[in-house]
């Protein structure tokens, strides 16, 4: 399959890039329609330590670095730098005691769009792109990354009312408050219809509060951690700020973990943990998260209630979540361990929506639990109970479909299928809501299927055997089904057994063609998020 058909089919909902393209997917890989960085340019260097203003000699070259990166980028240059070094970056003045902005002509200033600006060790401060009601318009993509070798920190980073960057191999790190700022470590925003943003690509950044939060308490934490690590939200329910890529990149030890509220966005490849409330807040048209793994979230005693995953309210459009594992607790050391629902939407209007192949390991009721869905597939998932932190009622984690959120209106065209969960629901009275070809893994031998039957909501516990539509209850477990699945070791390989009854079990039509780790569906089709096959 060719990258432009993925894409493609993408776009309408089909199914995920990244699994499309299995583990190879580009570093630099951006959602379906966006632009993607062009030939380089010339190469800048700069080093705060031992770095020179043009001044003091300072040329950008690697003999000769600059000292400052908000020299180059930014309208608010510091002494040594008499404009910005950046040809795109008007800069402004004052006359008669109002600042008056110039609009450079390219070619003017040395560095140009399309050109790089290597980054050396060492502390750069809060950096901005933009200004208020001003805009950075670069006609190729500027590329500001860290040096082979090379560990450069920003306290913050700001952008806003630009297009076209590339940020790659940044550590951005301070605590809540740090020169005042309250502001998520990474922000990627706009000003309005007038002043958008667009076309920014975020790659192997590295994003926290402090490398060490051992020894913190639960009031510490609330005190010293940023409340957000990257936040990526446009006006207009994220008309004006689009085209954002964050791929392979870590997010530690804040309190909510990413932003996805930009329309036309990739979230791919990152890893999450060591977070206060939910892993990643969704809202916008045209997403694609894929491939994220979200694990050990703690409570903090802020009252929040954890998702690995939570729609937010809005009218959003054409969402796909594929291949991401979302694991409550994988670190036996986690000190505030708390439950955590795994992908879920309680607020909201959602129309095409594809969740597919995703691992949700947890101790809450909602495995995936999406409302208010036109048009949604809900295939070869996998969600279990890890058993440790009992919930009330006795509740295990399901997947469900129910009828409307908050704000939403009834649920109607969706699809269940294929799935291994410890529950299944669907608000079956709606129109054109199917149900078929899961698997109910059975605790303590029983499982619960949940529809309305003869116009009555049945809530009963079912016994094993098949019910409904080819929906299998599997007395035996999670024992019986996976390689290797040990709550108390914190160990949680949810591959099938060669004796798994998931194996050819699943149904073919709108199944995903390929299975969490990049592996085909070629022949048949398995229930949940792993395709067997035989272990080496």
């Amino acid at each position: 399959m060719t990258l432009e058909k993925a894409r493609a089919l993408v776009a309408a909902g089909v199914f995920c890039l990244a699994a499309a393209l299995g583990g190879g997917a580009r570093a630099d890989q951006v959602y379906q329609g966006c632009a993607q960085p062009g030939p380089a340019g010339k190469v800048w260097y700069l080093d705060p330590v031992n770095g020179r203003t043009p001044a003091a000699g300072g040329n950008g070259s690697q003999t000769a670095p600059w000292n400052s990166l908000t020299g180059v980028l930014s309208f608010k240059f510091p002494p040594g730098y008499t404009r910005p070094l950046l040809s795109s970056v008007p800069y402004f003045h004052v006359v008669d005691g109002k600042r008056v902005y110039v609009a450079d002509q390219l070619g003017s200033p040395p560095v140009q769009p399309g050109d790089t600006i290597m980054l050396m060790s060492g502390n750069y401060g809060d950096i901005v792109i933009g200004d208020y009601l001003q805009q950075v318009v670069n006609p190729s993509f500027v590329t500001v990354e860290a040096a082979p070798g090379q560990t450069p920190v920003f306290l913050t980073l700001y952008i806003r009312s630009t297009t076209k960057w590339v940020f790659k191999g940044i550590k951005v790190q301070s605590l809540f408050g740090t020169n005042n700022s309250k502001l998520p470590l990474v922000t990627v925003t706009d000003q309005g219809a007038a002043l958008p943003s667009s076309n920014i690509i975020l790659e192997n950044m590295q994003v926290s509060s402090a490398d060490d939060t051992d020894g913190w308490t639960q009031p510490e934490w609330l005190a010293r951690a940023r409340v957000v690590g990257i936040s990526a939200k446009g006006t207009d329910h994220g008309a004006n700020t689009t085209c954002v890529s964050v791929t392979n990149s870590h997010i530690s030890k804040v309190i909510f973990g990413a932003e996805v509220m930009a329309n036309n966005m990739l979230f791919s490849g990152n890893e999450i943990d060591r977070f206060g409330d939910d892993g990643i807040d969704y809202v916008a048209s045209n997403i694609l998260i894929a491939r994220n793994y979200i694990h050990d979230d703690q409570v903090l005693g802020n009252g929040a209630h954890m998702d690995g995953m939570q729609g937010y309210p809005g009218a959003s459009s054409n969402v796909v979540i594929d291949s991401n594992r979302v694991i409550r607790q994988a670190d036996p050391k986690l000190p505030f361990p708390t439950y955590l629902q795994g992908i879920d939407a309680f607020d909201g209007d959602w129309t095409n929506v594809t969740v597919t192949n995703n691992v949700v390991v947890t101790s809450a009721c909602w495995g995936i639990f999406l409302s208010s869905v036109h048009g949604g597939r809900i295939v070869n998932n996998t969600v279990v109970a890890d058993g440790l932190l009992p919930q009330p009622g006795n509740c295990k984690p399901l997947v469900v479909v129910g009828g409307k959120t908050h704000q939403g209106s009834p649920s109607n065209d969706v699809i269940i299928r294929n799935n291994i969960a410890n529950g299944l629901n669907i608000d079956n009275t709606k129109p054109n809501m199917t149900m078929d070809h899961n698997i109910c893994l059975g605790i303590n031998g029983r499982c619960q299927i949940v529809t309305v039957v003869n116009g009555k909501l049945d809530w009963g516990t079912i016994k094993p055997g098949m019910h409904g539509d080819h929906n299998f209850i599997d007395g035996r477990g999670a024992g019986g089904m996976f390689v290797n699945f040990d709550p108390a070791k914190f160990v949680f390989d949810l591959r099938l057994r060669p004796d798994a009854s998931a194996i050819g079990a699943g149904n073919a039509a709108e199944a995903p063609p390929v299975d969490i780790t990049g592996a085909p569906r070629a022949g048949r089709v398995d229930v949940g998020a792993y395709q067997h096959a035989p272990l080496k």
